[in-house]
């Protein structure tokens, strides 16, 4: 019997939670990216859009729902387009691969693979910087704490 079947037969968790790549917070992908704020009094923290958070050290409460729902929605739409260029890549590699397996040019399978991984790993810091330009061309808000 599996790890799996045994968890289940005694009511614990049916399925392992998702394991999270890098710094990514759960939601980031279907509900957008986490705000930052930083407290007068030098507390930060990371809250998602739309939310209120008080300050524990010095009481004072911020609400993200003051940011405008459009310009939230543009950073929105630029993660996900950056988002979708590494996920279609894969695609492509994979097609490709089972192109070559389906007409029985299999060393073309072993030359493609670690050509793709490469070409990634050397296009992903230019990648990465375009990124951070297109976010930061976004929208910078000022909210106020109200004590």
């Amino acid at each position: 019997m599996s790890a799996r079947a045994r968890r289940r037969r005694r009511g614990g968790p049916s399925s392992e939670p998702r394991e999270r790549i890098g710094h990514e917070a759960p939601g980031v992908i279907r509900h957008g990216p986490p705000l930052s704020i930083t407290c007068s009094c030098g507390r930060k923290t990371s809250v998602s859009f739309g939310t209120s958070w008080t300050c524990e050290s010095c009481g004072r409460s911020w609400d993200t729902s003051r940011i405008p729902r459009s310009e939230y929605d543009q950073i929105r739409r630029v993660q996900i387009r950056f988002r979708a260029l590494p996920v279609t890549l894969g695609l492509l590699v994979v097609t490709i691969a089972a192109f070559f397996t389906l007409t029985g040019n299999a060393s073309g399978v072993v030359l493609l693979l670690p050509v793709a991984l490469l070409s990634w790993f050397l296009m992903r810091p230019a990648h990465r910087r375009r990124y951070e330009r297109a976010i930061a061309k976004r929208h910078n808000w000022t909210l106020r704490g109200e004590p």
